[in-house]
């Protein structure tokens, strides 16, 4: 998997983005855009029976690149590698391009169905350097671009059959996958072999995760319930937004930060990981299922029911309005609770964390290790308002990367990262 070096600060917030969102006509072509990517500027569309598109100057113009491809209904398209690669997942079969003219069929044998919702990456290892993942058949991987396929979904089971995305993570302390189904999440630690449940506290729709994001043991997730994320695979789950319905995640680096966007029934931007902001989708019909951005715009698709026939639509907007929203948002409320990043950080004997509460409540502050493991209860007591310090020294912890969050009652967590040297 890439390997991905992050720092994460947690700190929700939310106001409104007064969007003023263009349509974008993908000509004839009124299906259901069920998934995109950016190659650069150049951004690809996949649709629910049309085929695949592109278009290289901002959505002006699009070209059908459907080529040769088998099955125009297009579950899924993934991209990397060159401005004309494409990984598509389609109702009928897997097909890998180059040029955008000549699609290879890569669903060879082994597969139960030929209902694919993922074809690009597996974790790279010598029997996994491929993955698809099926609609209610589970997920299967290749050390081919072509297969032949070998199950790869032990403990998988019901609707965890159901895939719908695949990501993971890799470093000289941690390595594993993350599954997102329709029964929830499954984690894995031997390339993709055997997969473990870990949906502590989720149910009902919240179990049916569209998207989800891995950065070190930080893994966020879109959920037809709510918006979610997790330090320690999934034995507890912290609600972000919850009881909303999403369809698509989109995370990305950007300088030396991180941009997320998630997006279905509503939608929220977080330009730093540190505030997260409304998204106005008023005036756009039907809800979000795909997104991407290029340097200018962000673009979303859309799907929504007429008489009884899924269709859809591309909207714009420029990245600048959002930016220019953010830089003095209306209405803009900050978390009651701050909390400053450790000092001195590295550190190997002792170091100092300074919150600051504006009102009375319990507040805990819990340190855990690079694999999400609780190592220390530090602060879980009630507290009145006023500023703190508290002093952590790292004794029995061998050296190494670090988290700690701070919870109180009524709003978001704040997570930060430390640093332990010997």
């Amino acid at each position: 998997m890439k390997k991905l070096f992050l720092q994460l600060l947690m700190l929700f917030a939310t106001t409104a983005l007064l969007a003023q969102w263009v349509p974008v006509p993908i000509g004839a072509s009124s299906s259901a855009v069920t998934s995109m990517f950016a190659y650069a500027d150049t951004v690809m569309a996949g649709t629910d029976g049309d085929g695949i598109f592109k278009t290289m100057d901002q959505g002006t113009s699009w070209t059908d690149v459907s080529g040769n491809i088998g099955n125009t209904f297009i579950n899924d398209i993934r991209g990397g590698g060159g401005p004309k690669v494409i990984w598509a997942a389609t109702e009928n079969g897997a097909y890998f391009t180059p040029d955008h003219i000549n699609y290879e069929n890569c669903a060879a044998t082994g597969l139960s169905t030929n209902d694919i919702t993922y074809f690009w990456f597996g974790d790279g290892s010598e029997n996994a350097e491929w993955a698809i993942g099926t609609n209610g058949g589970g997920l299967y991987t290749s050390p081919e671009l072509n297969g032949p396929w070998n199950y790869s979904g032990n403990g998988l089971s019901g609707a965890g059959l159901i895939i719908n995305d695949l990501s993971g993570y890799s470093d000289d302390e941690v390595e594993y996958a993350a599954l997102a189904t329709n029964n929830g999440v499954y984690f894995s630690w031997d390339s993709l072999v055997n997969w473990t449940p870990k949906n502590t506290g989720l149910s009902g729709d919240q179990l049916i995760v569209k998207r989800l994001a891995c950065l070190g043991t930080f893994v966020m997730i879109a959920t037809h319930g709510g918006f979610y994320y997790t330090v320690d695979f999934g034995d507890s789950w912290v609600p972000v937004f919850p009881d909303e319905k999403f369809n698509t995640l989109l995370v990305y680096p950007a300088g030396t930060g991180i941009n997320i966007f998630v997006l279905g029934e509503t939608g929220y931007y977080s330009p730093n990981m540190s505030d997260f902001y409304t998204i106005d989708l008023s005036g756009i019909p039907g809800e979000v299922i795909s997104v991407a951005t290029t340097s200018t715009h962000l673009f979303i698709g859309t799907e929504e029911q007429k008489k009884n026939v899924n269709s859809g639509s591309i909207y714009k907007i420029p990245i600048d309005q959002l930016i220019t929203g953010i830089s003095n948002p209306s209405g803009y409320m900050r978390s009651e609770i701050t909390m400053e990043q450790n000092y001195p950080n590295p550190f190997r004997v002792s170091t100092n964390i300074s919150y600051t509460v504006l009102n009375d409540g319990f507040i805990s502050i819990k340190i855990f290790d690079f694999l999400g493991r609780e190592v220390c209860d530090l602060i879980n007591e009630y507290q009145t308002k006023g500023q703190f310090s508290v002093r952590f020294e790292p004794e029995g912890l061998s050296e190494g990367v670090y988290y700690y969050i701070m919870r109180a009652d009524g709003f978001a967590p704040v997570t930060r990262k430390m640093i332990i040297t010997k």
